[in-house]
């Protein structure tokens, strides 16, 4: 039986960050116009560029305007190998509760149509060969068939030298057109009609999602199968695909198509984009960082918001359109940050900043101050300040303390006379910079719990325990922790 999703969310464009509710209602405003004949529609985007998401939440958007919507994931019916069955159960299982009569009617005439055409169709196109159609004839096919009478027909007109297994292929195509034409538009308006309540306004709306993530042999046989089913009124197909990729499985699969031409185009009547702006990116980034907190254990590294997992998914939002990579290698970062909290599930870790390292190795960052990539500026200090505490700058603010003050700072706050000795205005303005700094670009560092630092009882104050202690093992400590699986990585051999 077909699997259709359930997860649609119950306020329609609820968590819409990216602009998709202007977009999915001008597409209502098109499916609305479809009544008395049917259409294909693609909705294309890139990987990760929200297809789901929009998918979902413009199913939503439908039912509240009474629309009756069917999703399908055709990646959850893969294994059945056979789309027809996928379509025809997807139809009866959204059947209304309590339509015992009609469901069961419906359910049989569904039976009799994928035993005769999605056995037959769906081998021809899926295997493309003669011994596959041989191996799906059942005995209910048999039964109601005369396929040696039809084969020998076919025979006729093309000579001797045929096998009897390509007669056998010709003769179920010929049964499966037989089919097409006279079985499967009574048994779509019956459903059509179950679906609607027989209102002549209505049309039924069959959603396909995760159709690039099939097999190859399943989504080519998916989207040839769909020819027999879409040519009924009262339907709206809407595909929601990566046509790069689908037009990538076809020409390996039928050689390239004449310039001008596209594989898509044979099934789509009109072909619609999601736009792919910054905005989007940044959602589907943010989106996609989110899912960090499924790792099996957490522990901040603080309190608060800025040491949250939604914290770090923001971050990964601010950072993916700035970062020019592709969504495949912003999905490869986010593995790389999760195998780290898997790997490290007792340590307290800044998940925000373990974002920020990620993302600066992807995109070879250098530096604290900042950097260009692809022409776009990525100015580090403005998307997570704190990155800017590095072993240097404890080194360079206490060798600055040390010269001010004329003496160790390790005893400035321990013995009284060497305190009023050492307080004269350079000095001070040494830590009025320092509390300055700690409060401009470090704040949530000095709220952090003592079990953080690991300096003596004498640096007592929190800039002394941030600048001078803290920022000594801050950032490489998190560094190991993400290189520590990384490094066993096998890297991708491109750069997609």
């Amino acid at each position: 039986m077909a699997l259709v999703t359930n997860e649609e969310p119950e306020v329609a464009w609820e968590g819409d960050s990216i602009g998709y509710k202007e977009v999915g209602e001008t597409f209502t405003t098109l499916v609305k116009s479809v009544k008395d004949d049917t259409k294909v529609i693609s909705i294309e985007a890139g990987y990760g560029r929200g297809k789901t998401f929009f998918r979902k939440h413009w199913a939503e958007h439908l039912r509240q305007q009474d629309e009756v919507v069917i999703e399908i994931d055709a990646h959850l019916s893969d294994h059945s190998g056979d789309p027809v069955l996928t379509f025809i159960g997807a139809l009866v299982d959204a059947l209304p509760k309590g339509a015992d009569q009609r469901r069961r009617v419906a359910f049989e005439k569904g039976k009799q149509i994928v035993g005769v055409l999605g056995r037959t169709v769906g081998g021809v196109l899926a295997k493309q060969g003669a011994g596959a159609i041989v191996d799906y004839l059942s005995d209910e096919f048999l039964e109601n068939v005369d396929l040696e009478e039809a084969a020998e027909e076919q025979l006729e007109k093309f000579g001797d030298n045929l096998s009897k297994a390509a007669g056998s292929m010709i003769a179920a195509q010929i049964t499966a057109e037989r089919v097409r034409k006279k079985g499967l538009p009574a048994q779509m308006n019956a459903l059509r009609d179950a679906l609607t309540g027989e209102s002549e306004e209505s049309r039924v709306i069959v959603m396909v999602d995760e159709l690039d993530r099939c097999h190859p042999d399943y989504a080519i046989a998916f989207l040839e199968a769909m020819k027999l089913v879409f040519a009924h009124k009262g339907f709206v197909f809407c595909l929601f695909v990566n046509d790069e990729y689908l037009e990538g499985l076809a020409a390996h699969r039928f050689g390239a198509m004449k310039a001008g031409e596209r594989y898509l185009d044979k099934f789509i009547d009109i072909r619609l984009k999601l736009p792919d702006t910054d905005a989007v990116i940044a959602g589907a980034a943010e989106e996609l960082f989110k899912g960090l907190s499924k790792a099996s254990h957490l522990t901040p590294f603080g309190e608060g918001d800025e040491f949250t997992i939604e914290r770090a998914a923001r971050l990964a939002g601010e950072l993916a359109p700035l970062s020019a990579l592709s969504m495949r290698q912003i999905e490869r970062v986010k593995l790389r940050v999760e195998l780290a909290l898997r790997c490290y599930p007792e340590q307290p870790l800044d998940y925000a900043l373990l974002v920020w390292l990620a993302f600066r190795d992807a995109c070879n960052v250098k530096g604290r101050e900042g950097a260009e990539i692809s022409g776009k500026a990525l100015p580090i200090s403005d998307r997570l300040p704190r990155f800017q505490l590095i072993p240097e700058l404890a080194a360079e603010f206490s060798g600055k303390l040390k010269a001010a003050g004329g003496v160790s700072v390790r005893g400035f706050s321990n013995d009284p006379l060497v305190e009023q000795e050492l307080i004269h205005k350079q000095y001070r303005e040494r830590v009025q910079r320092a509390q300055k700094l700690l409060s401009d670009q470090f704040s949530g560092l000095g709220n952090l719990p003592s079990a953080r630092f690991r300096c003596s009882s004498s640096r007592s104050q929190d800039w002394e325990r941030v600048l001078l202690d803290l920022a000594l093992y801050y950032i490489p400590e998190h560094e190991n922790v993400l290189n520590a699986l990384h490094r066993l990585e096998v890297a991708p051999e491109d750069n997609a």
